[in-house]
């Protein structure tokens, strides 16, 4: 008989400096497969935690890909780029913003909002990317779409006249505005007082947003809310759902955030933005047995997390049910009548065998998973 596909979830690293396919390359390579899919993109530039399957269980995509994401973003103010990253070229200046604005924007801009994506993104229209359709000087419409900020914490601010400062130098907890309008577990944003007239020149945060949204695109308009220009240093995805970039093949290899981005300066100036080191990108040192020890089963704690239905199969149904044979409700059991709304996951000893949905009293197969 064939070898069966491997089928995990695997988290990965990925570094800054190499492409998101790059990384399946390298998963594909370790698990000795060819089938790996990923469930959502970083920008070359960016690094942090990609989720991505190989076998059937490439099936899980689109549950994976509704999950919200946290980013932590360096971005500076003063300059913006065409594609708002590092790699672009610099477009527009606008004077430096103060703190109170700073604050003010990202409140604003906290819940849910409309927003316009980056040009230069892998959004389609008719079919085909933006970023292709700009590079060929094509002019581009990008209408705005619907997300979700759930929360912006402010981990570090960067005043004109001095390097680094915590968002806590003033005595307070790191400032968190989130999207019900309070701010929690701070005494940070409005016991500032001292900074409030500030010039700020960047600023570390963690970001906590729903699917679709754009973290480049959420730093422009921060910085357009404040009168200001800004583009993106370096961005990094910490956490995709239940997923931790801890948790991920590679985490340890990578550098200090902000280390590897590359550097927006005038075309004379040889200055680093502070806080950050002049530090070129540099191979990443995972192996195939750390993607292994990384690489997940779909586990009924994961399933449960993906909104999944769960069904337990009975014994005398394991065969028919792997073999494909017209699924009847009695091979089951559950912890409660299973709805004709969503996907079931069936587990046997522990096991997810396969995803199903139901129709009245019609069962259907979406995937079995083999079993070595």
């Amino acid at each position: 008989m064939p070898k069966s596909e491997p089928q995990f979830i695997i988290p990965f690293a990925k570094p800054s400096g190499i492409t998101s396919f790059t990384s399946l390359w390298q998963v594909k390579h370790a698990l000795g497969t060819k089938k790996v899919g990923h469930t959502g993109t970083l920008d070359s530039f960016a690094d942090g935690l990609l989720v991505l399957l190989s076998g059937k269980l490439t099936k899980l995509v689109p549950y994976i890909t509704d999950f919200d994401k946290t980013y932590r973003v360096l971005f500076y103010f003063g300059k913006e780029t065409d594609t708002l990253d590092p790699e672009g070229t610099v477009i527009d200046e606008k004077p430096l913003p103060v703190y109170a604005d700073v604050v003010s924007a990202i409140r604003q801009l906290t819940g849910t909002i409309e927003q316009v994506p980056p040009v230069y993104s892998a959004v389609k229209q008719a079919g085909e990317r933006l970023s292709d359709r700009i590079r060929r000087g094509e002019t581009v419409s990008v209408p705005p779409r619907t997300v979700t900020i759930y929360s912006i914490d402010i981990e570090e601010i960067f005043y004109e006249e001095a390097s680094a400062v915590p968002a806590d130098a003033a005595g307070g907890d790191k400032a968190a505005i989130h999207a019900d309008g309070t701010d929690r577990d701070t005494v940070g944003i409005d016991s500032l007082d001292a900074a409030n007239g500030k010039t700020v020149t960047g600023a570390v945060l963690c970001v906590r947003c729903s699917k679709g949204t754009y973290i480049r695109s959420l730093v422009r308009d921060i910085a357009h809310r404040c009168g200001s220009a800004a583009y993106v240093y370096a961005l990094r995805r910490t956490a995709v759902g239940p997923f931790t970039l801890e948790q991920a093949a590679g985490f340890s290899a990578l550098q200090p955030f902000g280390n590897a981005a590359a550097h927006v300066v005038d075309a004379d100036s040889t200055d680093t933005p502070a806080g950050c080191a002049d530090s070129a990108a540099v191979p990443h040192p995972v192996t195939d047995d750390a993607i292994k020890q990384a690489a997940l089963p779909l586990s009924e704690t994961l399933a449960r997390a993906m909104h999944f239905q769960m069904a337990a199969l009975k014994e005398q149904y394991y065969a028919a049910f792997m073999n494909g044979k017209p699924i009847s409700g009695h091979w089951f059991t559950s912890e409660q009548p299973l709805s004709d709304i969503g996907t079931a996951a069936v587990f046997y000893e522990g096991c997810c065998v396969g995803l199903m949905t139901k129709n009245g009293n019609r069962f259907h197969y979406e995937a079995v998973f083999n079993q070595d």
